[in-house]
C-alpha cells in the first residue's frame, strides 16, 4: 500500500487536486458512476486515501459505510465550493494553498 490520494467530485473539486498533484480522479455523472469510481479506488492498492466531495457520498452512503469498516482506505468527505462549509474558509482552498504555496482566485 503507498500513500497514493484519489479524488471523486465535481470538476471544480477535482481540478484544484489536480493542480495539487492528486492525479487519480474521477467526475461521476450519476450515482451509478460515483459507486463504481469508489470501488475502484478502494480495490486499487496503491490509493490509501479516497477523498470524496458530500454530494456524491450521500448517493452511495451504504457503499462508503461497507469500505469504511476496513483500515483502508481512508475516506474523506468534503464539501463542494457551494457546499455546506462554503460560508467559512473552504478546507479545499486551504488543502490547495498548503499543497501548492498559492491562493487561487475564484476557487
Amino acid at each position: 500500500m503507498t500513500d497514493k490520494i484519489a479524488i471523486i467530485g465535481d470538476i471544480d473539486t477535482v481540478v484544484g487536486f489536480r493542480l495539487a498533484g492528486i492525479l487519480k480522479s474521477d467526475i461521476p455523472t450519476d450515482p451509478a458512476s460515483t459507486r463504481r469510481a469508489l470501488l475502484d479506488f478502494s480495490r486499487d492498492s496503491d490509493v490509501s486515501i479516497i477523498i470524496i466531495t458530500e454530494p456524491l457520498a450521500e448517493d452511495i452512503r451504504e457503499n462508503i459505510e461497507e469500505i469504511s469498516q476496513r483500515p483502508y482506505p481512508v475516506i474523506v468527505e468534503i464539501p463542494e465550493k457551494s457546499g455546506r462549509l462554503a460560508k467559512k474558509e473552504s478546507p479545499l482552498r486551504r488543502l490547495v494553498k498548503r499543497a501548492i504555496g498559492v491562493e487561487l482566485e475564484g476557487f
